[in-house]
């Protein structure tokens, strides 16, 4: 399966994180409806809804975290600090190695279902039957 990636500096957003990536489909094809993990507080609910998207994607599924292509997190706003988004990326960062980044936004919501949980992240994964053959667009000095 092909994949291209826009790496640093080709339309880099401020936050350091790369906005798009392109996907050649075959394979199998995951949409993991939001997740919650409401324990802790919001970075912990965070890293606690990302051992589940691996443990789906990874262990249940047979495929790696590199295969993950699109985050959506939605932060309650009472919480939703410049702060939190930081650590939130950090957290990101951490997780998945470069340049295999979702693509990803954060959206500020009023409430979330549970009353706990002060985060939800969906996320879509594309696992290729056989690897990928990877390209990486990055800028011309």
């Amino acid at each position: 399966m092909e994949k291209i990636i826009l790496g640093p500096e080709m339309g880099e957003l401020d936050d350091g994180s790369d906005p798009a990536m392109s996907i050649g489909a075959s394979g199998v094809a995951v949409s993991l409806s939001g997740l919650i993990y409401p324990v802790g507080n919001t970075a912990e609910q965070a890293e606690g809804i990302f051992d589940i998207i691996e443990e789906i994607v990874v262990d249940d599924l047979g495929g790696s975290l590199a295969d993950i292509t699109t985050l959506r997190i939605y932060i309650r706003d009472d919480v939703f600090t410049t702060e939190l988004r930081n650590d939130l990326h950090k957290i990101r960062r951490d997780r998945f190695n470069y340049p295999d980044f979702p693509t990803a936004a954060m959206i500020g919501v009023s409430q979330l279902v549970h009353e706990d949980a002060t985060i939800e992240i969906e996320a879509e994964a594309h696992i290729p039957e056989d690897g990928w053959n990877k390209t990486v667009i990055e800028p011309e000095d």
